[in-house]
């Protein structure tokens, strides 16, 4: 569905993405886990069209979307999640929504206004909180706004950043049961997060960023979680078990990735 081949992104005379390379299947869920600073958000701001590659090439569903801007490839069929949600503060919830379909706005106004529907059956909060500012809401209300906002461009592959940074233990719960059920339901995630242990149980696939470039793909089971963990936070492999005070929490609480 997504292939990534050879893409390099600087900023300036730092290399931020030293030649990645990864493939992103059709119907799964695909985990991208790497320490700070390796380059994860980067890598899916520059598929969004938001970044430009230095070198290398992202099909996505057979065609070209290297450097493309970003409302073609939301017209393509994929939509990002960002990290630290980026919900609009000053717009209430609905507004919200609607400002995620802007591309089919013109003539499409009853199906937005149907899509809008759909969200709130699936989002019930959001439907309470129509009306509300997005930057009153909690963490987690805002994050789900953010996943339905990126729904409503009715997405074929939808990209999530970080979901889970900042939310507490039940809500990374929710939004983890969010995302199975978006699944489910025909959408391809592609995401980054932090929290090692919750993304292994619901990926069917994962790789590992490690200072720009991809250092191991597999599926879940094929390291050790122990060792998932340790590569993912620290950005090393764990051949030999670490001193106790040198291994990472599992939930990912204490080594947020980036």
């Amino acid at each position: 569905m997504l292939e990534v081949s050879d893409v390099a992104v600087s900023y300036g005379n730092i290399e931020a993405l030293r030649g990645v390379e990864l493939s992103v299947e059709e119907g799964g869920i695909t985990c991208l886990l790497g320490p700070n600073g390796a380059g994860k958000t980067t890598l899916m701001m520059t598929i969004a069209g938001i970044l430009r590659p230095r070198r290398g090439r992202i099909r996505f569903l057979d065609r070209d979307i290297t450097g493309m801007r970003p409302s073609g490839v939301v017209k393509r069929g994929i939509a990002l999640v960002p990290e630290n949600r980026l919900v609009f503060p000053a717009m209430n919830v609905h507004e919200n929504l609607i400002a995620g379909a802007y591309l089919r706005l013109g003539k499409r106004k009853a199906q937005v206004q149907r899509d809008v529907d759909h969200v709130f059956e699936r989002f019930p909060r959001l439907q309470e909180r129509s009306k509300q500012l997005a930057g009153t809401l909690s963490g987690g209300e805002q994050q789900m706004l953010a996943v339905a906002r990126a729904l409503m461009a009715r997405p074929r592959l939808l990209m999530m950043d970080e979901p889970s940074l900042g939310l507490a233990p039940l809500i990374v719960e929710e939004i983890f049961r969010i995302i199975s059920d978006l699944n489910a339901d025909g959408t391809t995630i592609f995401l980054v997060e932090q929290n090692a242990h919750m993304a292994l149980q619901v990926a069917d696939h994962f790789f590992l960023l490690e200072q720009g470039q991809v250092s191991f793909s597999g599926k879940p089971g094929q390291l050790s979680e122990h060792e998932v963990i340790q590569r993912a936070y620290l950005g090393k492999s764990a051949q030999h078990d670490p001193p106790a005070g040198d291994r990472g929490r599992p939930d990912g609480t204490t080594h947020p990735s980036g």
